[in-house]
């Protein structure tokens, strides 16, 4: 479950920077906090994007060479009918006059004039404009031509020029609010009356307003001066089947608007700008704004493929990610601006790629120097110096500070790794390191050697990958096989001896490995050759069984032929019996002493106040026979150790037999049994005391030795081999105790068994 949890956490946190990222942009794509940076960029774009002008376009300006020639400005009524006629007369297809003839003028027959001409010509479109109220909240007033003028006209339309927050002019409105009412912008209606049948009419979309796609300076359109073509120098065929403009064109004549196209202000007239206009919609090039639902689909595809390569991809390959969708999301932009005619904003996608990159590098990089300052805390070695030392001569951030110590850890680290794998390779013993799928991961030259010789040899396989169980059965051991799973986790420490068919043994003993968590961390096998202490025990062995039949089998036999040959010197008798009864003797002791040093003990819980009940009574008929009283202290309760009650039986036999033989007739042997509580463990002590000549502090010190004897008058003391205290020594160290000897020269001699008492 451990190894589960971080990928789940991280899961959570990119579902999380997800989530609040999506709405941060879907707010930031329906906010206009990104309004300038679009307006910039679709500037940059409209400049770019230059395409030939509508050469059907003709612009009869009232510049400076007209107001010198004609006069101040306004002109007569009389003078602009003459220009409607001189233009009709030359073929125009249509007249656009963006002057408003709102008044009457003084001379009411200028009026019959240009309403004449008006009529007469059947082509001219006039405008009419909004004009504030002057009263709060009361909407905007329509001012049109005069009634007499308008109806004469071919069509009328509202020119009204928006503006952007920023003041300039990029869009126009197809069809303008009047209160209830929608009025056609002028240039919708000359469209719509001189677009050829059929054709596409951007103004009958969905959209309220249109993007102008200007086609560059005003200055691109052709133009010619209004006294030119009034003096009659304008040939037909500069008029004929074109749209005319007839505008204000004179630098401070008219108003002049700031467009994507002309950043000073200074050059934009209103024709030009309706001109502009026209020439949009009729080559199909106004560019229509993307609706919210098409932004919002962009700019949220882009950010969760950017999401999904911050979950899966490292961070080099995110940073080229990022790039990499910035760099399409200007690309989509572009391609569908001069392609499709499509404004499609990347500002607001890009930004919301930039924000949410940021927070995720921000939030990895708390999680990372979180996690580095855990894991120096777990590195650091208490009161290092080369870490205080790395962390004090170095002037960077704190993440570099924590890269900085990490890195010296890693080096320690490395040293240490090094020093464990030169330690495991120069390990005498076959050792193998193995996973927690029980695969070899590592062994040492020995186990190499080993493995190498053995007779299947992995059948070709790397040792390297193996399981533990593919490495033992290729020894090919002796009545013995390993499946996959071994070894289970309750086997470890539990030594196992294995025997090849060459007659070398080995000892395996497995080691099961935790890591901090908790979970299974792998397996250290270890395989010590054992054939010289195996050699070694059988000889013992060998030994053992020479003593216990083919040593005693001759003595007994002596023994029972004295009893059965009466014949014989007494003093003769006597004297073999006391032979072959010594040797029996040394072989019993011997024997005995051996298996108390070798032979595994069986410990169980027991009373050491029974076991010596049990040994008195065994020498109960010795001290009868010499008048020798035994007498037992301190076992009003059980005193219970951990032991095997055999071998402590007679090791307490040996104790007490001592001090029979040793002490003289009628003369008392106390065993006192008690607690010695210590800091650590209690200790239960049986104390054997004897009434018998002692023993000096160089006896004492040496009376554990084997065949270790000291001669005392009396034929009782003459007896023995010398291995019972042997014995005895070796069967308390056998259960983790001791036996120590207390004797003051002339006041008899205490042995003192102390053994760890069993607890619970």
């Amino acid at each position: 479950m451990a190894r589960l949890r971080l990928p789940r956490r991280r899961l959570l946190g990119w579902l999380l920077v997800a989530a609040l990222t999506s709405l941060a942009l879907a707010g930031l794509t329906v906010s206009p906090l990104t309004a300038r940076l679009d307006s910039i960029l679709y500037d940059r774009l409209q400049r770019a994007s230059g395409r030939p002008v509508d050469p059907s376009i003709l612009i009869v300006g009232v510049d400076e060479r007209s107001l010198r020639e004609l006069g101040a400005w306004p002109w007569s009524r009389a003078r602009h009918a003459a220009m409607i006629d001189r233009l009709t007369q030359a073929g125009a297809k249509a007249i656009v006059y963006d002057v408003l003839f709102s008044q009457p003028a003084p001379n009411p027959a200028d009026d019959a004039a240009l309403a004449t001409a008006i009529a007469r010509s059947g082509k001219v479109y006039l405008p009419q404009f909004l004009e504030p109220s002057g009263q709060a909240d009361a909407p905007p007033v329509r001012i049109g031509a005069t009634p007499r003028l308008a109806r004469g006209a071919a069509g009328v339309g509202l020119v009204h020029v928006r503006f952007d927050p920023d003041g300039v002019v990029r869009r126009m409105a197809p069809f303008e609010a009047d209160g209830p009412d929608l009025v056609p912008d002028l240039m919708t209606v000359v469209h719509r009356a001189t677009k050829p049948p059929g054709a596409a009419d951007a103004t009958r979309g969905a959209a309220n307003t249109l993007l102008i796609p200007f086609a560059g300076p005003p200055d691109r359109y052709r133009q010619i001066a209004f006294s030119s073509v009034l003096a009659g120098e304008a040939p037909a065929e500069l008029i004929a089947g074109r749209t005319v403009f007839v505008g204000l064109t004179a630098p401070g004549l008219g108003p002049a608007f700031p467009t994507p196209v002309t950043p000073d202000a200074a050059s934009m007239t209103g024709v030009h700008l309706q001109a502009s206009v026209l020439d949009g919609l009729r080559h199909g090039q106004m560019i229509r704004p993307a609706s919210l639902a098409a932004r919002l689909a962009f700019g949220l595809g882009l950010l969760w493929l950017l999401l999904a390569g911050l979950l899966a991809l490292p961070p080099r390959a995110n940073l080229l990610l990022l790039g990499g969708l910035s760099a399409l999301a200007l690309g989509a932009s572009a391609a569908l601006f001069g392609a499709a005619h499509l404004w499609l904003s990347p500002v607001a996608a890009i930004l919301g790629l930039v924000g949410v990159s940021l927070v995720w590098s921000w939030s990895r990089l708390g999680r990372v120097s979180d996690f580095l300052g855990h894991a120096l805390d777990r590195l650091r070695p208490a009161h290092s110096p080369h870490a205080v030392e790395a962390e004090a001569g170095f002037g960077g951030d704190r993440v570099a500070r924590q890269a900085l110590s990490l890195g010296a850890a890693i080096t320690r680290i490395d040293d240490l790794r090094r020093f464990s794998a030169d330690a495991l390779f120069s390990l005498p013993d076959a050792t193998l390191v193995a996973d927690a799928d029980r695969r070899v991961i590592a062994a040492n030259a020995a186990a190499r050697a080993l493995l190498d010789a053995a007779p299947s040899s992995l059948k070709g396989a790397p040792l390297e990958g193996s399981t533990l169980a593919e490495a033992l059965n290729a020894l090919a051991p002796l009545g013995r096989g390993f499946a996959p799973t071994w070894p289970a986790e309750v086997e470890t420490g539990r030594p196992l001896d294995l025997h090849l068919a060459d007659g070398r043994a080995f000892q395996v003993q497995t080691v099961f490995r935790r890591d901090e968590a908790g979970d299974s961390a792998g397996w250290i096998l270890r395989l010590a050759d054992i054939t010289p202490l195996t050699a070694a025990m059988r000889q013992r062995e060998q030994a053992l069984q020479l003593l216990t039949h083919d040593m005693r089998s001759p003595q007994t036999s002596i023994l029972a032929l004295l009893a059965t040959t009466p014949d014989l010197p007494a003093e003769l008798a006597e004297r073999l019996g006391a032979c072959a009864r010594r040797t029996l003797a040394l072989a019993d002791g011997f024997v005995q002493l051996a298996r108390a040093e070798v032979t595994q003990t069986v410990l169980e819980p027991l009373d050491v106040c029974d076991v010596a009940t049990e040994a008195v009574d065994e020498l109960w008929p010795q001290c009868r026979q010499r008048r020798i009283e035994i007498r037992q202290e301190g076992c009003d309760a059980p005193l219970m150790v951990l032991g095997d009650r055999d071998v402590l039986a007679r090791a307490l036999v040996n104790l007490i037999g001592n001090a029979v033989k040793y002490s003289p007739e009628g003369s008392r042997i106390i065993v006192r049994a008690a607690v010695a509580p210590e800091a650590e463990r209690s200790f239960v002590e049986l104390a054997v005391a004897d009434q018998g000549p002692g023993l000096t502090a160089e006896e004492a010190a040496l009376a554990f030795r084997p065949f270790q004897r000291f001669e005392r008058p009396g034929a009782e003391a003459a007896g023995g081999a010398g291995l019972g205290l042997a014995f005895v020594q070796a069967a308390a160290a056998r259960h983790g105790g001791a036996v120590t000897c207390v004797s003051p020269p002339g006041a008899g001699a205490t042995f003192i068994l102390r053994l760890p008492e069993a607890v619970g």
